[in-house]
């Protein structure tokens, strides 16, 4: 299929592919319409380490880098989640579960940690909810980072956890992410528009028969009649059709005489085009059954006639 072809059968099927587009996004709103909203507190904190005067800076880089994605490893564990458990007692436990295979699978989509580079800064999200609960988790977290790393590190006074930013919470829900659910459904659902209007049969639309006029066949046929230098005017040779002169039978002439010529003409298949030569010709054949802009399209005055 050419693509101007495919241009055009979009342009046609626009209303195919509008249809399935909104399938999908009736499909993202359920999706999101299932899931919990929540909303987030960000915080971060920076990794401080202590080195003599023998140590070179490459090496306390990369010492700093390899604590703090520990410290970030360790959020996420159970014993984590029960130090801040014990460090805010107002969080609500219930919302974790009661076995310790749920509370650690709910504590995992709660709490999110994450070692920047090579900055030695640990960014904390906690997802909630309720805003206050989740402002309340992330600083919880921060305290247990800050007072009791070294049961992680093992460094005791030569590491300090700072805070350089307060637990900030959003606005409005940020879980489910709706703009690229949505964003996506729509991209989705065009894709596969496109795909089922490229694969789906495509059947041509008949148009409705018309009768043939004089000027039809004229026009149709007038780089054929210049090179045989056949007469422009239809009264040349003084040619009658079934006694009529030629733009009278053609302009008179129906497809179903075209299609079936024995049923609907009086004349059968022998019909007969008089000259004024000496000689008589007859047609015995009857007229194929052709389509009708096929035989407007390739025609002659034989297609006609004959």
């Amino acid at each position: 299929m050419e693509f101007h072809e495919f241009l055009n059968l979009i342009a046609r099927k626009r209303k195919t592919i509008y249809g399935i587009v909104a399938l999908f996004i009736v499909l993202s709103a359920g999706i999101i319409a299932v899931q919990r909203f929540k909303y987030s507190s960000k915080s971060q904190l920076l990794v401080v380490q202590e080195y003599n005067s023998t140590v070179d800076a490459y090496n306390a880089s990369k010492s700093t880098e390899r604590l703090s994605s520990v410290l970030a490893n360790v959020v996420t564990s159970n014993s984590f989640f029960s130090k801040v458990l014990a460090a805010s007692p107002t969080i609500n436990v219930s919302y974790f579960g009661t076995t310790p295979k749920d509370q650690m699978k709910q504590w995992d989509r709660t709490v999110t940690a994450k070692s920047i580079n090579d900055a030695g800064i640990i960014a904390v999200t906690v997802y909630h909810p309720d805003r206050a609960e989740a402002e309340k988790i992330a600083g919880a977290i921060n305290y247990v980072l800050m007072t009791q790393h070294s049961a992680y590190d093992g460094a005791n006074d030569a590491v300090k956890i700072r805070l350089i930013d307060q637990p900030v919470s959003s606005s409005f829900p940020v879980q489910p992410n709706i703009p690229l659910i949505l964003g996506l459904a729509i991209a989705l659902g065009f894709v596969s528009s496109l795909i089922y209007v490229y694969l789906s049969p495509t059947h041509p639309v008949a148009s409705p028969a018309k009768a043939l006029t004089f000027e039809d066949v004229i026009h149709t046929n007038a780089p054929r009649l210049q090179a045989h230098q056949a007469p422009t005017d239809p009264h040349h040779h003084g040619v009658e059709v079934r006694g009529q002169l030629p733009e009278e039978a053609v302009a008179n002439l129906s497809f179903e005489e075209v299609l079936y010529p024995e049923e609907s003409s009086p004349y059968g298949h022998h019909a007969r085009i008089h000259h004024d030569a000496p000689h008589e010709q007859g047609f015995n054949q009857p007229f194929p059954a052709t389509d009708p802009e096929e035989l407007i399209r390739q025609g002659s005055m034989r297609n006609v006639l004959s």
